[in-house]
């Protein structure tokens, strides 16, 4: 039997099935005419795309160059007018598995950049796994800028809290900053509205209740199940760090050890940290040591709130 030519495949599967080589058909000129119209483009097409003539030498390579362009221009166009919070990113058609899918059968697909809000949040999700309940607690997770009551002592915080916030978006080693207070001053609150904040700007944070991370690592300890390790390591590592409370642990040796590895490791990299703490400076020395208070002293601006206790107010 001799080889059968391509052209007889054909006209024997329009005989077999006359819809499936109409749809077929239909298929083959639509591509062709989007061929045609795209050719004269196609330096402008690869530009758009990030690629070179060697990258996209056949008709199929160039027909998925010219659906990675389309498919550019209108992910781009939703992106500049994107009303998707780092909550609800994953809803955008463009983080679903179905895009996934799609970027590994169309290699040019490769232009379209990944969400920053997007990886933003997969990696807060990874943190708030990995921290538990030593995290954001329920009563503040909802906390922001827009809900803090805002009074005239509390004013000046909430506008240093906001300006480093404007700098950390343009700077990512800029200063920290440390709030300082007394209970129920809204310490806490300020810190997660800049953890927010700044996560709708694509910089994913960790936040940390000091006490609760030494408690979680003493059980891994315990447990030996080797999460001490990657706790500290994501706590010296996240682009915005929150160290909440801090102070109101037990300074052990262990403790003060711990702390300096963690501030002298974010201070060396310059990486933004913001800490909250009832403590003043005199304080904070006897229970860390010279060493770790004077590395806070370059790495962060101190803001003093000196208000009354919100959740006090009222009461006898």
């Amino acid at each position: 039997m001799g080889l059968v030519s391509a052209k007889e495949i054909w006209l024997e599967m329009g005989r077999r099935n006359p819809s499936m080589l109409r749809t077929l058909t239909a298929m083959r000129e639509r591509e062709e005419e989007t061929l045609r119209k795209a050719r004269p483009r196609k330096a402008a097409i690869l530009r758009t795309i990030s690629a070179t003539a060697e990258q996209v030498q056949t008709d199929e390579e160039f027909l998925q160059a010219v659906e990675a362009e389309r498919v550019k221009q209108e992910h781009d166009a939703l992106c500049a007018r994107c009303s998707y919070t780092v909550d609800t990113c994953h809803e955008c058609r463009y983080n679903t598995k179905d895009f996934t899918y799609r970027r590994y059968d169309n290699p040019f697909f490769a232009c379209i950049p990944l969400c920053a809000k997007y990886k933003t949040q997969q990696e807060q999700r990874r943190i708030a796994k990995l921290m538990g309940i030593g995290g954001v607690g329920e009563r503040f997770r909802s906390r922001s800028f827009a809900t803090f009551h805002e009074t005239p002592a509390t004013r000046a915080a909430v506008r240093a809290c906001k300006q480093f916030c404007a700098e950390v978006r343009e700077n990512p080693k800029a200063q920290g900053i440390m709030l300082i207070g007394g209970y129920g001053t809204g310490k806490t609150h300020l810190a997660v509205a800049i953890l927010r904040e700044t996560a709708e700007a694509g910089i994913p944070g960790m936040f940390v209740v000091v006490p609760d991370l030494l408690g979680k690592m003493r059980a891994s300890f315990n447990l030996k199940d080797g999460k001490a390790d990657e706790l500290v390591t994501t706590a010296k590592n996240a682009p915005l760090l929150v160290l909440d409370d801090l102070g109101a642990e037990n300074p052990s040796p262990w403790v003060v050890e711990l702390i300096y590895v963690l501030i002298n490791h974010r201070y060396e990299h310059m990486l933004p940290t913001v800490i909250t703490t009832n403590c003043n400076g005199r304080e904070l020395e006897e229970m860390f040591g010279r060493r770790v208070v004077s590395r806070l002293a370059e790495m962060t601006v101190p803001v003093n709130i000196r208000a009354e206790d919100y959740r006090m107010r009222g009461s006898c």
